[in-house]
C-alpha cells in the first residue's frame, strides 16, 4: 500500500514540475515574440534564423566564418560540492 501511495506521488509530482517547467518556457517564448513583434510565421522563421546565426557565430574561433565552422567551443565540468 505504502510503496503505491509513493508511486502515486511521484507520478503526479513529476506531472506537475514538467507542467511548470513548460509554463516557465512558453512565457520566456510569449515575450520573446511580443518583444520583436513577429506577427507571421515568415517573420517568425526569419527571427529564429537570425538568432540562430548569432549562437553559432558566438562560438566561432580565429578564422571561422558560417560557412567554415572548424570546432565549436565546448566546455564541461563536474560541480564538486
Amino acid at each position: 500500500m505504502r510503496r503505491r501511495l509513493v508511486s502515486i506521488f511521484l507520478r503526479v509530482a513529476n506531472k506537475l514540475i514538467c507542467r511548470l517547467r513548460a509554463g516557465k518556457r512558453l512565457a520566456k517564448l510569449k515575450y520573446w515574440i511580443s518583444g520583436n513583434q513577429i506577427r507571421t510565421r515568415a517573420e517568425m522563421k526569419e527571427k529564429v534564423s537570425e538568432d540562430w546565426k548569432i549562437a553559432q557565430n558566438a562560438r566561432q574561433t580565429g578564422n571561422e566564418t558560417e560557412d567554415n565552422i572548424q570546432n565549436v567551443k565546448f566546455e564541461f565540468c563536474f560541480n564538486q560540492d
